[in-house]
């Protein structure tokens, strides 16, 4: 504690905010219908934060580029505690090896635009370019 700064702090929750975004952009599943962990793990996290009012999504705002509709918008001062609960559900659930529980904490958040606007973050992040990284071993 006090090591980083709250503008640090908050780089740091937007940081965790586009990483999130980007695996949500992958979908949940593979395409033989496996779980996909980090994508499942990062609709968690959204869906969390926007129950706690920490991240919200309202679907008529305009977008930064001026032309899409819908947007998120960050409350900072709500983070904190959303993040400390949400480590904290996440640990008893660890703790006790309860999968009914662990399965009930990602079922609205995983399954469907009810909560997290899969579709348009799927969208809208699919429309930039990807990296793509080409390495030459050489002995």
């Amino acid at each position: 504690e006090g090591i980083l700064t709250r503008a640090q702090i908050e780089e740091v929750w937007l940081d965790s905010m586009v990483w999130a975004l980007g695996h949500i952009s992958r979908g949940m599943v593979t395409p033989s219908g496996q779980r996909k962990p980090y994508s499942q793990l990062a609709a968690v996290q959204v869906g969390f934060l926007m129950q706690r009012g920490a991240l919200t999504w309202d679907a008529d705002a305009r977008a930064a580029n001026g032309e899409d509709t819908g947007a998120f918008t960050i409350d900072f001062a709500r983070f904190d505690e959303a993040v400390v609960e949400l480590m904290r559900t996440v640990a008893h659930i660890k703790a006790t090896g309860d999968r009914a529980a662990a399965e009930a904490l990602a079922e609205p958040f995983v399954d469907g635009d009810d909560v997290v606007p899969h579709e348009t973050i799927q969208e809208r992040y699919n429309r930039g370019p990807r990296a793509s990284f080409v390495y030459t071993l050489r002995h």
